[in-house]
């Protein structure tokens, strides 16, 4: 039994291969793109929205892994009536909208052949939303799909749950995408204080959050001054000594007054060597 699958209208899907392009665009250092399909996510992915209550339940379906065959008949019994709930006419409405702007924003012709993982349970699950409530289900189709749901929500899964897959979890996606891109580019591991910074600098493009980073780069620049006062009173090596002038100097031109993936490379760095010389210190 071969059943239509409309990949263009399956929420996972979807929301998967925008989250893959914006990696790809941070990693190809697109950051243009990366934003503009953020926008999209944001924009489309609201809470409230028959498209966002989609994606929850999608996600939840997909995600989900229970420990007795009841449990997941009475998991699938409550989607089924959750799915029957939600205004279908604005749901195609909103779907319709989404893929409108993926078409004409991103205009990118690969864009739909992006590779997805868990692609057969995405189907399935999509599927089988579409099926419960429609006015005219095929059992048959019923049968077979939740006898696949079922199967899957008993194998035991090593994915995030319900709550870091909703939206904002894209700025956790881009987190982790800049700092493995800082990373292989400056071979140094971040540590939590500058995993914040990070995040910060990530989603700076907003004009109150651009004031939130600049002010965590002065922090951090006095923080490294005083660091390295103590560390000079402390040091008896002369050759090392010799050069905390010259270290001083260039740590006070260091920029404050914008940001980019230069100077936040050159914080990071800094907050590294502050650690390094004092280990355990609070770099701001």
């Amino acid at each position: 039994m071969k059943v239509k699958h409309n990949k263009k209208r399956n929420v996972g899907i979807l929301f998967s291969q925008l989250s893959e392009y914006i990696s790809s665009a941070l990693v190809e250092e697109r950051e243009k793109d990366a934003h503009m399909a953020l926008g999209i996510l944001k924009k489309h992915f609201v809470k409230g929205t028959q498209l966002h209550k989609e994606f929850r339940l999608f996600r939840a379906l997909v995600t989900t892994s229970v420990p007795s065959p009841s449990l997941a008949v009475s998991i699938m019994g409550e989607a089924k009536q959750a799915s029957r709930n939600m205004d279908i006419t604005k749901l195609r409405q909103e779907k319709s909208a989404l893929i409108k702007d993926i078409n004409y924003q991103i205009a990118e012709s690969g864009f739909y052949s992006r590779r997805v993982e868990e692609y057969k349970a995405f189907a399935t699950v999509q599927t089988l939303l579409n099926n419960w409530r429609s006015k005219d289900p095929d059992i048959s189709v019923t049968t077979k799909f939740e006898a696949s749901l079922h199967e899957h929500l008993l194998k035991e899964k090593a994915v995030a749950n319900l709550a870091s897959m909703s939206t904002p979890d894209v700025n956790r996606l881009t987190v982790q995408i800049m700092q493995e891109k800082l990373q292989e580019k400056y071979g140094q591991i971040l540590n939590e204080k500058q995993t914040l910074l990070l995040k910060q600098y990530v989603f700076s493009k907003q004009a109150e959050s651009q004031d939130i980073v600049l002010r965590s780069l002065q922090e951090v620049r006095v923080s490294s001054l005083s660091s390295l006062e103590r560390f000079n009173k402390e040091c008896s090596n002369h050759v090392l000594k010799e050069q905390i002038a010259l270290v001083r100097e260039k740590i006070k031109d260091l920029p404050d007054n914008g940001v980019d993936d230069s100077v936040m490379s050159q914080y990071l760095t800094l907050m590294k060597l502050v650690e390094e010389l004092v280990p355990g210190e609070n770099n701001g």
